[in-house]
């Protein structure tokens, strides 16, 4: 089947190849010049034709040109952009052709009345519900990582800052549960045309014997985890300061991305001559700098950008027991080959420290540290061809090499404990470690990933409709080097649990995850009743974990009216398993054969029989989804609006599922030796062990998610120099868990001689809906520069209900692992009617009010060069507190008043 996809691939891409390119019939050149606000000419700056699919740079004059096959073609749109200037976007009709078109770009300031200082929603090259920040909008964000820009997405409350946890991001979804894990792990952070890679994250204890939540090392005295191994990307390491635009894809991304199930985030930084630029920040017990400067080398040697940001945050400064460090920085170098050749390379390293020390006051002697040092590069090329079929190539490619290392400890004090330590399976002699030690989980990993992606750029016409081609590969490898699990079996922090222990794992000796992908886009319009009517069709093929897929992408919008525009877009996307998932490594179960001790090891005996089972996850297939949107917009001089309507499903997801086991192990009997250890003789008989539990990977999780948006934005209303914004999301989840539980029965039942030895219950989900309205006005004063921004945000309904029935088996296994299926429970059925009402777990949350909150930001900018922000959340200091009646729980749904202030110099 594999073979056969293939071929069909191929196919499509020959089509297009080989589909009838005409020479432009009509050629067509535009000329410009791009100027500052002194009429002196920008060299370097990056000029766009989004409706062709064409990019140009401005030459040392400030000079541009394209040339464009001119059939049919009524007006063209320019995009001028460069680093730290006022993008501009200007319209041409063919009544201007011949015209040398003239664009001025503005220094980017709070003086200018056109500064966007919030995202905003628009349809793009690559999506009809695209939400985009600029610079400006990111600036005023005072962000101290991506976290704080993502936070203005609609769906998402502006919160306080946070740094003592990882953070991720979730799109259009409120499933819980592993579904959450697996939304955040398919989301792409693609950062200047290469996806940021998280399929080498191996910090986690065994799988099969700790499952997906149990095997994340924690601060066991906060309960928090510092590690991202299952999920997306820690936005904490990613810094906002160096980037130019961010573009958020909730929606159906482009056929060129591929490994992703739940939309995109593209990152881009750009190049160019800027004055020096410092950062500071300080939030309660937080605070950032960062510098950055811009060098114009010369004429021939190109652009030199380099940036460095520190960040430093206390939990609590007045004891200074947890803080997070992060120190990142890097080089970019951007050089023009004449016109048509754009060069940039980019150096970059992070280090994150997170660090929760030990308390000299507490007895246990609790340590946790997570490191994560990171070195990458990366190189993107851009080729205009003069050709009237190629138009332009890309060729992007990159490495980074990391250092993860993390450590918790745990001083016990207990009686002595049995150990085994043999990773073979068979009967040895174990030894016994004393009680009283420091227990200590150490693992580190050396993660490696390589991208690369080469994408061609076409034109054609066939049947007087002129088609705007794509087509293009990617490759990635990710593979760790590191030592791995580095257990020590004089120091374990849980011995015999379940009868398991862990065993050293290396992981150097893991094969390297290979993916692949292909894929080709068509990008046409017709004139249906005058009126434009777009498509964008796409193919990808992904080769993930051995599994291929054929992913069809489609968009299209429709100009109803003049103002008014209907889209559409539905697609398949797939997310391949990380390592973590691939390989979890072997399980070991140790058996006490004969557990004598006296007190005095020398004369005591441990003999064990080991189990080892080794995991094959080589069937695990990438997780996917499909998911539909369509929408409405509308636009005009006062206002914009959309709305849009979707359902996402997604299946396959990734989580480890429990099963339970018997083993027939040999019997032992021993005689006692004074001053000696026992001596001991197999029976030649077998004993059933039962009740071994193993957690292992598969794809159990799904999950269906709808929702609704609805956005306007008003232009800036000069009277009050304000303009207003006001966007609502509804959303819709479900999740469920396809896998069932088994719950071993009772000892005492066992032993009875009872027949069910293991319960099987239906699978819990979870059915999640939110209401979220957030209300926004930014007062603009350009002669002052000044900036007032409001925040509203209003939870009208956030509520969860489990779905399913834990309370009676709908079946059992017997002690050899036979499955007997109830069809009806009778809780007098003496082979399983004690398995009933194992598990008791509540059915439904349900907020118990709405609560709204009020956030505030202000920026002052004097003389272009300082300004001066300061941020607010809940600026009113509201409470919205609840305490359950029944669970006797308490619930804080908005934090107390939180302050922060960043300063900003150009010089």
């Amino acid at each position: 089947m594999r073979k056969i996809y293939t071929k069909i691939l191929l196919a499509v891409i020959l089509l297009f190849a080989i589909a009838p390119a005409h020479s432009q019939t009509n050629a067509l050149t535009i000329n410009g010049i791009v100027l500052d606000e002194n009429n002196k000419p920008l060299d370097f700056v990056t000029v766009k034709l989004p409706n062709q699919n064409r990019v140009s740079y401005t030459d040392k004059d400030g000079k541009f040109k394209f040339t464009l096959d001119g059939s049919n073609l009524k007006s063209i749109t320019i995009v001028a952009q460069m680093i730290s200037k006022l993008a501009v976007e200007t319209t041409i009709t063919s009544s201007q052709f011949t015209s040398t078109v003239k664009i001025i770009l503005k220094d980017l300031n709070l003086n200018l009345n056109a500064v966007q200082v919030s995202g905003v929603r628009k349809s793009t090259q690559l999506s009809n519900s695209s939400i985009t920040f600029d610079k400006q909008a990111i600036e005023q964000s005072q962000a101290f990582s991506l976290t704080d820009v993502l936070n203005n997405l609609p769906g998402k409350l502006f919160s306080p800052l946070d740094l003592q946890s990882p953070k991720s991001i979730t799109l259009r979804s409120e499933a819980t549960g592993n579904a959450t894990t697996n939304n955040t792990l398919g989301v792409a952070i693609i950062i200047d045309g290469l996806a940021q890679s998280n399929n080498a994250n191996m910090q986690n204890k065994n799988l099969g014997s700790f499952g997906l939540s149990g095997s994340i090392l924690n601060d066991y005295k906060n309960s928090v985890g510092y590690d991202v191994t299952f999920g997306g990307l820690d936005l904490r390491e990613i810094p906002a300061d160096n980037i130019e635009s961010i573009e958020v894809i909730s929606g159906v991304a482009p056929a060129q991305y591929g490994d992703l199930t739940d939309g995109a985030i593209i990152i881009n930084r750009q190049a160019g001559k800027t004055d020096y630029q410092f950062n500071s920040r300080i939030n309660n017990g937080s605070t950032n700098f960062s510098l950055s400067k811009g060098y114009n080398l010369n004429e021939k040697a190109g652009f030199l950008n380099f940036n460095a940001n520190y960040l430093i945050s206390n939990n609590d400064p007045r004891d200074n027991m947890k803080k997070y460090t992060r120190l990142s920085g890097g080089l970019m170098h951007t050089k023009h080959f004449g016109r048509n050749i754009k060069n940039t390379l980019s150096i970059d390293f992070s280090n994150k420290f997170d660090d929760a020390k030990m308390d000299p006051d507490d007895d246990r002697d609790l340590l946790t540290y997570s490191k994560n040092r990171k070195f990458g590069f990366s190189n993107r090329t851009s080729m205009e061809v003069n050709n009237s079929f190629l138009k332009r190539i890309s060729l992007n490619f990159g490495a980074d090499f990391g250092y993860q290392e993390t450590y918790t400890q745990w001083y016990l004090n207990g009686n002595p404990k049995p150990m085994a330590n043999k990773d073979t399976t068979g009967v040895y002699e174990g030894y016994f470690i004393p009680g009283t030690y420091t227990a200590k989980d150490h693992i580190i990993g050396k993660p490696k990933n390589f991208n690369g992606n080469l994408n061609f750029f076409s034109e054609y016409n066939m049947a007087k409709i002129k088609h705007f081609l794509s087509y293009g590969a990617n490759l990635s490898i990710s593979s760790n080097k590191g030592q791995g699990v580095l257990f020590d079996p004089e120091f374990p922090r849980f011995a015999n649990s379940g009868s398991k222990n862990e065993r050293p794992y290396d992981f150097q000796l893991i094969p390297p995850l290979v993916n692949a992908g292909f894929y080709a886009e068509d990008r046409f319009k017709l004139a249906i009743f005058k009126r434009d009517l777009s498509f964008t069709t796409g193919i990808r093929y992904d080769l993930q974990n051995g599994f291929g897929s054929i992913q069809p992408r489609l968009s299209t919008n429709y100009s109803i009216a003049k103002n008014l525009k209907f889209n559409m877009a539905y697609g398949i996307a797939t997310k391949a398993p990380t390592m973590a998932f691939r390989y979890p490594g072997p399980t070991y179960f140790d058996i006490p054969l004969i557990n004598y001790y006296t007190g005095d090891v020398r004369n005591s005996l441990l003999l064990v029989y080991t189990y080892k089972y080794v995991p094959d996850n080589s069937k695990l297939k990438p997780s996917q989804s499909n998911q539909f949107e369509m929408g409405l917009s509308y636009e005009n001089k006062f206002f914009s609006s959309s709305v849009y309507a979707y359902t996402k499903n997604n299946k396959n997801g990734f989580n480890t599922q429990i099963s339970y086991s018997t083993l027939n192990v040999p019997e032992y009997t021993y005689k006692v030796v004074n001053g000696a250890k026992p001596t001991y003789t197999a029976t030649g008989k077998y004993l059933e062990k039962s009740g071994l539990s193993l957690s292992e990977v598969t794809n159990g999780v799904s999950s269906k998610n709808t929702g609704l948006e609805f956005y306007i934005a008003t232009r800036k209303i000069e009277s009050i120099q304000t303009s207003f914004s006001f966007n609502s999301s509804l959303i819709v989840s479900e999740y469920h868990n396809s896998s069932n539980s088994t719950v071993t029965a009772r000892d005492e039942d066992i032993n009875a001689g009872k027949k069910a030895w293991y319960g099987v219950y239906e699978a819990l989900g979870n059915k999640n809906n939110s209401l979220l309205t957030k209300l926004n006005s930014d007062t603009h004063i350009p002669k002052l520069g000044l900036v007032v921004s409001l925040y509203y945000d209003l939870v009208l309904t956030k509520n969860n209900t489990i779905i399913g029935n834990e309370k009676f088996p709908i079946g059992y296994l017997d002690k050899y692992g036979e499955y007997y299926p109830i069809t009806k429970y009778d809780p007098n059925n003496t082979d399983y009617g004690h398995l009933s009402k194992l598990i008791d777990k509540a059915t439904q949350t349900k907020l118990p009010f709405m609560y709204g909150n009020l956030s505030m930001r202000i920026s002052k900018e004097l003389k272009k060069k300082i300004r001066f922000s300061v941020n607010a959340y809940n600026v009113f200091n509201l409470k919205a507190d609840y305490f359950d009646d029944v669970t006797l729980q308490s619930y804080k749904y908005i934090s107390p008043i939180n302050i922060g202030a960043e300063l900003s110099i150009k010089f």
